[in-house]
């Protein structure tokens, strides 16, 4: 049983090998390339491509090599060669590597890919081969194409035909969480809460554990100043992820902007008592710990966090304002005035 169990895998793999080009060469590089020697692959191919000249079998099995060695471009080059050859045969080799290497879609795969590498230096071939991409009879390949092409045109700052890619991307592929996702950027960016939060929520109607989608949802209250709903996103964000320094100063800001002061400084408190809290977070946590006391009318508790802020280094020059009008509310002019000139030293070096 095992003999024959060797047979039959043995034929299929002929049947693949010796597709578009029958040779040595070639049975040797599949075999190469089945066992993850992609170099010694290459080498047996491009002896095939020589020995076989006009041939575009060598040129196909090239582009796999060079695909599954992560060299998108050389991977992509040597397909469009082999197509320009002869089609229909080099999409028959290239469907024949599907079997072979176990995986689907392998022309989009490299088209895909390749389209993804020639974009960082060369977006006019870039959005060219992700054009390319389309041609897949899969929606879920057709839909992420499309959210490539998206992305290209926001680097190119053609925001019109983006938002246009991305809505074909949701037509074709109603599940496409990335293009909700984008949109609901886009629009965010915008301030137009309305769009963006119909993108979210449609993401949350695939996936209600997407725990970003509620924090952006989040931002968009607090843009519509509707602040229970932020708060309300936010609380749910937290309770999927634990404690998040980003989505607990969110909701520091939100009861803040509600002027529910004292449940601001508890989510402040929170935020500092966490380890390894980004220096970004970490300046606006003190910052609006400051601006809190500040509208508390508690000017001591202003100058002792803001303080803080200045010694472990995670102040900027709104430190140094806070602690100068605070002097000044105590009345003690003299040194508010030392805190004022070291603000607008600050200011003039930022």
């Amino acid at each position: 049983m095992k003999k024959f169990l060797f047979f039959a895998s043995l034929v299929i793999l002929l049947g693949v090998v010796f597709n578009g080009c029958k040779s040595a060469e070639e049975t040797g590089g599949n075999i190469h390339l089945q066992q993850g020697r992609y170099d010694r692959a290459i080498e047996q191919f491009k002896e095939a491509e020589e020995k076989y000249p006009g041939s575009y079998g060598p040129i196909v099995s090239l582009s796999v090599s060079y695909y599954m060695k992560k060299e998108y471009k050389t991977a992509v080059d040597y397909l469009e060669k082999a197509i320009e050859m002869d089609k229909k045969g080099a999409e028959g080799k290239i469907q024949s590597y599907e079997g072979l290497l176990n995986t689907k879609y392998l022309k989009w795969q490299i088209y895909y890919n390749g389209a993804v590498e020639y974009s960082k230096d060369n977006s006019a071939k870039g959005v060219e081969l992700a054009k390319k991409s389309l041609e897949v009879d899969d929606p879920a390949q057709v839909s992420q194409s499309y959210n490539l092409l998206a992305s290209m045109m926001f680097n190119s700052g053609k925001i019109d035909e983006a938002v246009k890619f991305l809505a074909k991307a949701i037509e074709i592929n109603t599940k496409n969480i990335e293009a909700y996702m984008t949109l609901g950027h886009f629009y965010l960016t915008q301030k137009n809460t309305d769009e963006a939060l119909k993108n979210f929520n449609e993401i949350l109607k695939i996936d209600s554990t997407q725990v970003k989608v509620y924090e952006l949802i989040g931002q968009a209250h607090l843009l519509e100043k509707a602040y229970a709903e932020a708060m309300k996103a936010l609380e749910k964000a937290l309770s999927i992820t634990g404690k998040n320094p980003t989505i607990l100063y969110n909701l520091m800001l939100a009861h803040y902007e509600a002027k529910e002061y004292d449940k601001a400084i508890s989510y402040g408190k929170e935020i500092l008592g966490l380890p390894n809290v980004e220096p970004k977070v970490l300046i606006s946590t003190y910052n609006l710990m400051g601006q809190t006391y500040q509208k508390k009318g508690d000017y001591k508790a202003v100058i002792a966090v803001m303080k803080e802020a200045i010694e472990k280094g995670v102040n900027n020059c709104d430190s140094y304002s806070l602690i100068a009008h605070a002097y000044y509310k105590l009345g003690d002019v003299k040194t508010s005035a030392s805190w004022s000139k070291k603000w607008e030293e600050c200011d003039k070096n930022q």
